[in-house]
């Protein structure tokens, strides 16, 4: 295995009195790397906008390509940026200065000339310098966005620790980040650490999140799939994989407010990847309303070769042209079915074609799988980490009402008898459903268990239900179980706008809507084989309406 590369960020803090305080303020930043260095024509040329020596396709295998890095990154934070690389025994100097450039003193890349590193930095450099490598000094710093050395650090460590997570957690780089103050001509060192990788997936170890994730996944691997693409005459694979959050990150006492929950919020988003780099986070796939968004990790890994299918920014930092697409949707902007408007995009080899199927498919993979996965994590957490409903619920309520009909009228519904089971078979019987729904096998137990020794009788699960129908009604266990159907409108435009005041627990206006759909549960559970057949078709025909209807409000 090859050494790692070493890089070393030193930042340098300015001691001033600010209304009779004594205050750091960054003055200068410094990045160390060991890697191959320049000779004089790659120096010059590195200085330059435009210019660089993975121009042509044949070398773009790496992070560079546009020759806009260094310069406009340096010019972008700075007023001054200065270079030293070395090759052996030879080291060499050039610059760029705004100051001189507005002066009209200063018109093209200074040539290289022979130049030892500053001893200054020499002194901070933890590195053994060896035959090669480069130091990048920033100073008469106007633009960077962190006052002190400490606050950039802190906030660069999440960033950086993310957009190199691979090269770190392969040991293919080593970044160091280091903060001095210096007073009085002194010199002294104040925060110095190594970078950590950050996994928006979460499921690597030895991360930057908080404890006991930092050395264990905080999500499972839930899948991965390859969708090929035909760019300009050639086939290329784009990576898609996806995780979701283990139930226990969910339960107390962890989160959404705990640290791994705060930590995973800002993770939140699509890891756009390019070349093991990430490019972004992007938030267009996001409902951006729910704060349970933060549960999943997806990641769209590419080469640079599809870099103009995917708009990918000269400074690296976005693919604009990533992004939630759907093109039933767009075909009816154009006054097209869906079918001729994908022949036109054919015709016209539109690479957008890629970014649809791209697209979709991560839709798929949410809406079936991660979004319904978490769901019912929460369907089966309930504060102070009991998993059946607390009093006050609407399936307790449910369970009260019809308990005192039941005492009034008799024992009318098909899942009555089934109550009389032994305990112990109800219990494996609701959790051989549950895993059958797609709940984690720990967690059905735990459910089962809760609802059966609880005398809970109504249990609200989410599904992929074939068909049009808002929500669909089983017996099993001596339970009432009412499933809402993931596919349909209903959901999104109801049963989660009803969530958005708190996630985490029953607002009114959810419990009244499942105490409706209860007593209609109830009521299916109470008919006769032809009554009930009638009810099921009524249930169908109402989401099939309740579907068109919504879909034509939010067309």
């Amino acid at each position: 295995m090859e050494p790692p590369t070493i890089v070393e960020v030193l930042c340098v803090d300015r001691v001033e009195l600010v209304q009779q305080r004594q205050r750091r303020r960054i003055d200068r930043i410094a990045v160390y790397d060991n890697a191959s260095g320049m000779d004089a024509a790659t120096l010059r040329m590195a200085l330059q906008f435009g210019n660089g020596t993975h121009l042509v396709p044949e070398k773009q295998r790496g992070i560079g390509k546009f020759g806009m890095g260094l310069p406009n990154a340096s010019i972008s934070q700075c007023r001054k940026v200065e270079v030293w690389t070395w090759q052996g025994r030879t080291c060499l100097y050039s610059y760029l200065d705004v100051d001189q450039i507005e002066k009209g003193k200063l018109r093209e890349v200074p040539e290289p000339r022979e130049e030892p590193i500053p001893e200054f930095w020499i002194d901070l450099i933890q590195d053994e310098i060896g035959p090669h490598g480069t130091l990048v000094v920033w100073s008469q710093l106007d633009r960077v966005s962190w006052k002190s050395s400490k606050a950039l650090i802190d906030n660069a460590e999440f960033l950086i620790g993310r957009i190199y997570r691979y090269f770190i957690h392969d040991g293919k780089a080593r970044i160091r980040l280091a903060a001095f103050q210096e007073k009085d001509g002194e010199l002294e060192s104040y925060h110095d650490r190594l970078v950590r990788a950050n996994d928006p997936l979460y499921l690597m170890k030895g991360t930057c999140a908080p404890e006991p994730f930092d050395q264990e996944p905080a999500f499972d691997f839930v899948g991965e799939e390859i969708v090929t693409v035909n760019y300009q005459g050639k086939d290329h694979n784009v990576i898609l994989r996806y995780s979701v959050a283990k139930p226990v990150v969910r339960q107390p006492p962890h989160g959404g407010s705990s640290a791994i929950g705060r930590h995973a919020a800002k993770n939140q988003g699509v890891s756009v990847v390019r070349a093991r780099r990430e490019l972004e986070l992007n938030r267009s796939f996001d409902n951006s309303y729910d704060p349970r968004e933060r549960w999943w990790g997806v990641e769209v890994i590419f080469e640079p070769e599809l870099d103009d299918l995917f708009g990918v920014t000269n400074n690296k930092q976005a693919a604009t042209a990533f992004m939630q697409l759907d093109l039933d949707e767009d075909a009816k902007h154009e006054n097209l079915t869906p079918g001729e408007y994908r022949e036109r995009l054919e015709e016209a080899n539109d690479p957008r074609l890629a970014m649809y199927e791209i697209s979709a498919k991560i839709q798929r993979i949410l809406n079936r799988t991660l979004r319904p996965q978490i769901q019912r994590m929460r369907e089966g957490t309930r504060k102070g980490g009991e998993i059946a409903p607390p009093p006050g619920s609407a399936e307790e309520i449910a369970t009260r009402a019809t308990r005192r009909l039941r005492q009034a009228h008799g024992d009318k519904g098909r899942s009555d008898q089934d109550e009389k089971l032994p305990q112990d078979r109800r219990e494996q019987e609701l959790e051989k459903e549950l895993i059958a729904e797609g709940v984690p096998e720990q967690q059905a137990k735990e459910i089962a268990v809760a609802y059966v020794r609880s005398n809970i009788k109504f249990l609200f699960q989410e599904a992929e239900i074939p068909g049009p129908v808002i929500f669909d009604v089983k017996s099993k266990a001596g339970m009432i179980i009412i499933n809402i159907n993931t596919r349909h409108p209903a959901r999104e435009h109801l049963f989660e706008l009803l969530r958005q005041e708190n996630p985490d627990s029953e607002t009114p206006a959810l419990k009244a809507l499942k105490l409706l759909l209860s007593a209609w549960a109830r009521l299916e559970d109470e008919a006769g084989q032809q009554r009930r057949q009638q009810l099921e078709d009524i249930r169908q025909d109402w989401g099939r309406l309740a579907r068109d209807f919504l879909q034509a409000a939010y067309e």
